[in-house]
């Protein structure tokens, strides 16, 4: 049953039967005020030299250094009552302040001419350089060892992600670089590992994935794809296309003597190339 509560002559509300609404604000309204007082209150917030440090990694108290910035701060009373807004506390801790600039964000926030700051700056700026130093090294071993990996496996690793370019709006691969690509030197030790069967697996979960974020990748496209893996006859284009009859005719009578089980190799990639040339003979 359906009620109507009016205000005046001007304003009317339907509600169901019972209700009344409180003040007549919308809930979306009261949603907006809730988070503008909530915002209000992260900006009067104030922010002490001891929490900013607390803040820090664990790596940062390594830092020769370290033991000076922290007998400033247990021997000068002005930095232990010192309280920032939480726009200086970001500055700093996030080292958005350049040094040119240091004596600025004294002024403007009335902090202490004290050396604390500086070599505060100083420590996190070496303690960033340091990481990422070793986030290029890592991914410098990262991609020497993926190169190391069997040519094939490479080669069709680097086309999905050639591939998902195609795809994206924005010309990237999201997914190839979340995925497939290993962010880990664990994860590429264990890439190291797989078996051509085994790389079949990862790369069909892949194309699965490519299948549900964009709509152009369909399932005849991974299953061409695949096919196209296992015989070692990856297309040149973007969105693919079929080899010729003669290349698969050729690609099969090669690889089946190194894959046959009378000759050592895998029993079950045997079967794989079997059925990828059946499909892709009989695919238009």
């Amino acid at each position: 049953m359906t009620a109507t509560w009016r205000t005046g002559n001007r304003h009317s509300f339907r509600a169901s039967s019972g209700r009344r609404p409180s003040g007549g604000r919308s809930d979306s309204s009261s949603r907006r005020s809730g988070r503008r007082r909530s915002s209000q209150h992260r900006s009067a917030q104030r922010y002490s030299l001891e929490q900013l440090l607390k803040r820090q990694p664990k790596t940062l108290s390594k830092h020769q250094d370290y033991v000076t910035l922290l007998s400033y701060l247990q021997q000068e009373g002005p930095l232990q009552r010192l309280r920032m807004s939480r726009r200086c506390y970001t500055l700093l801790h996030h080292v958005r302040i350049a040094e040119h600039n240091l004596p600025h964000l004294m002024r403007t926030y009335r902090l202490p001419r004290h050396p604390f700051f500086a070599l505060f700056l100083q420590i996190k700026r070496d303690y960033l350089h340091e990481r990422e130093q070793a986030r290029q090294a890592r991914f410098q071993y990262i991609v020497s060892e993926m190169r190391s990996l069997p040519a094939p496996v490479v080669e069709f690793t680097r086309y999905l992600g050639y591939l998902e370019n195609s795809y994206n709006a924005a010309g990237a691969h999201p997914l190839w670089q979340e995925h497939l690509f290993p962010r880990s030197k664990k994860r590429v030790h264990e890439y190291r590992t797989l078996s051509p069967h085994d790389w079949l697996g990862v790369f069909r979960t892949h194309l699965g994935r490519l299948e549900q974020r964009y709509r152009a990748c369909g399932a005849s496209t991974t299953e061409l794809l695949l096919a196209s893996y296992v015989l070692e006859c990856l297309p040149d284009s973007y969105p693919p296309v079929r080899p010729s009859t003669a290349l698969i005719k050729r690609r099969y009578r090669h690889l089946s003597l190194r894959h046959h089980p009378d000759q050592g190799g895998d029993p079950r990639m045997f079967v794989e190339l079997k059925r990828a040339r059946d499909r892709l003979l009989h695919q238009p």
